[in-house]
């Protein structure tokens, strides 16, 4: 096969059926530090060990970034010397179906060429934290494999469709129920892998989901000499298939304002209501914001939006300019802001149990849709960080690709 396919076949590893439980990530994002922290502790061969970051250390634990990094390569060695994942010896792309609560949606992973993210064929659309990105980064040299998948989305190409939905009547090689998610894998054969690539080199690609992952990627194309290097594991779904939630945030109110003080700051950006439920505060369309703060719920509701900017017109961007930074004071887009993301699926009613107990404020947001994220980056805009919230999303610890440095370099590529 061509390396210059836009996603193209590689020698991957997938998790043998008696390590599934073990070894699949739940999702990340859906749990707290805490959470996640505690699944590492009572299960050594969980992937979040290997994928951990700073805001899962307990108090007391200084670990850096190379810390961090050691334990990640120590537990992914671990489950590689328990004969977890399997070689499937030969380059191909996989089918993936991810199935919840009666929806189904079904891509394509293969190994996704980097340069792509410059060149045009892959378009961005979030801001990402450079000290996030430099550990990932970092994670992929010493760690040396990557089983986290960029998502990425194109226009519904029913040539495509129709060839994974063909494959996917096959028994699946990977069939399994993680927190609620059932998670099938089908490989391709090579005349079919090489028809979908060729499918999908006409297309753009545009990621929903691992901006910080995509600039790791970038990051260690530019540093590492290795042919691996130069492309990075991805997931691509067709926009049809996609189901877009919100991602809630918690801010600081550093002022320690009473309800009645932010209201009158709030009222300064749009109009407020009192709400006497939280139901009553959940936005029922664009340009609505829930509030909440100290036993209160309120309903923000924004005047129309004055710009024809892609990223200008949506409410994320409207809450980080307005609100977030004029209100509050604190740059969103900073390491270390101090904003708590909630993703939709975890619930309102923990955006509300996290802010008694510090006293901070609650926005919940209506969601963005794939068409609003498309906008936006065919636009070359950006959004904030956490603007969208795909799910369900691919899990890690299913697929794996070595990179043949670092921890894993006496193992190279299957």
């Amino acid at each position: 096969m061509t390396t210059r396919h836009l996603l193209a076949a590689f020698p991957g590893w997938l998790i043998k059926p008696e390590w599934a439980a073990r070894v699949i990530a739940g999702a990340y994002d859906a749990k707290s530090p805490s959470e996640r922290r505690d699944i590492v502790e009572a299960n050594p061969y969980s992937y979040l060990g290997v994928t951990r970051s700073a805001e899962d250390l307990a108090d007391g634990d200084a670990a850096d970034d190379q810390e961090l990094v050691r334990r990640g390569a120590q537990t992914l060695l671990g489950i590689l010397d328990a004969g977890a994942f399997a070689a499937t010896g030969s380059s191909t792309l996989y089918v993936y179906r991810l199935t919840f609560a009666g929806h189904a949606q079904t891509g394509v992973v293969g190994a996704l060429d980097v340069e792509a993210f410059t060149d045009g064929r892959v378009l961005t659309h979030e801001n990402v934290r450079p000290d996030r990105a430099g550990l990932l980064a970092r994670h992929l040299r010493e760690v040396g494999a990557t089983s986290s998948p960029i998502t990425l989305t194109h226009r519904a190409n029913p040539a495509v469709t129709e060839l994974l939905d063909l494959v996917a009547t096959r028994t699946a090689t990977v069939d399994h129920v993680i927190e609620e998610v059932r998670h099938q894998v089908w490989p391709l054969t090579e005349p079919e892998a090489e028809t979908v690539s060729s499918l999908l080199d006409s297309v753009t690609l545009y990621v929903t989901d691992g901006h910080h992952r995509s600039a790791a990627a970038l990051a260690g194309a530019a540093s590492q000499p290795e042919p691996t290097f130069l492309r990075t594991l991805a997931a691509v779904f067709p926009d049809d298939a996609l189901r877009v939630e919100a991602f809630h945030r918690r801010v600081p109110d550093r002022q320690g304002r009473t309800t009645e003080a932010l209201i009158a700051a709030l009222q300064e950006i749009g109009s407020v209501q009192r709400c006497g439920t939280q139901e009553e505060a959940r936005p029922q369309a664009p340009q609505q914001i829930g509030v909440y703060h100290q036993h209160h719920w309120l309903l923000l509701t924004l005047p129309q939006p004055e710009t024809a900017s892609a990223v200008g017109r949506l409410d994320v961007e409207r809450l980080r300019q307005d609100i977030i930074a004029e209100v509050f004071g604190i740059d969103e887009l900073i390491p270390n802001s101090g904003i708590d993301y909630v993703p939709a699926p975890s619930g309102i009613d923990e955006v509300r149990l996290r802010c008694d107990e510090d006293g901070s404020v609650g926005f919940i947001m209506y969601p963005t849709t794939v068409g609003d994220l498309m906008a936006v980056a065919d636009a070359r805009e950006l959004m904030p960080p956490k603007s969208s919230y795909v799910a369900p999303k691919p899990r890690s610890g299913i697929f794996l690709r070595l990179l043949g440095t670092g921890a894993t370099r006496h193992l190279g590529e299957p």
